[in-house]
């Protein structure tokens, strides 16, 4: 019996500490702050719960999925003070050299969003339809998933007027499985 439960530890300690390889999903929460890159007097901060839901397509190199992410964004401006935000972006994590044991990766996302108002701070936007981008650089720890990313919102200039606002430092940590 003592060998069983040996044999039963070490199995699920090896499941702990796999590859990358052995992930499909992601589940992730991250904090962040910057000053309004159209408005430097505000600071805008929140909170941000996202994760790969749909894996479409893994390599040794790169991994494509398609993600969904709710954040609640807040600025120091005297108006417009409150936004939340849905997305469902399109995900690229292209890794860094060979994997091992902690890889590394850069990685990309864009979709659409929407946003509870068109005016945040002193920005406004065309529709409350917008667009989500992401970029940023992260290392996956076994299961924990540790990233630092922009996060930008914009139309893309497809309407008028279009004062997108960012978080220019987002700091997550997420679980992998």
């Amino acid at each position: 019996m003592k060998k069983l439960k040996i044999v039963f530890l070490f199995a699920m300690l090896n499941a702990f500490i796999s590859t990358s390889f052995a992930w499909n999903h992601s589940l992730e929460i991250g904090a962040g702050i910057s000053h309004d890159p159209n408005n430097t007097r505000y600071n805008n901060y929140g909170l941000l719960i996202s994760g790969d839901i749909f894996p479409l397509k893994r390599t040794a190199h790169y991994f494509w999925s398609i993600g969904g992410a709710l954040g609640q964004w807040h600025t120091n401006s005297p108006q417009h003070k409150n936004l939340t935000t849905i997305a469902i972006p399109l995900s690229l994590r292209y890794y860094l050299g060979e994997l091992h044991c902690y890889p590394a990766y850069v990685f990309g996302s864009v979709g659409p969003a929407y946003m509870s108002s068109r005016q945040f701070g002193k920005n406004k936007q065309a529709s409350n339809l917008s667009g989500q981008w992401n970029l940023g650089v992260g290392a996956e720890f076994h299961k924990i998933d540790l990233n630092l990313r922009f996060q930008h919102f914009s139309n893309a200039h497809l309407g008028s007027p279009d004062q997108g606002f960012s978080v220019l430092y987002l700091l997550s940590i997420g679980y992998l499985f």
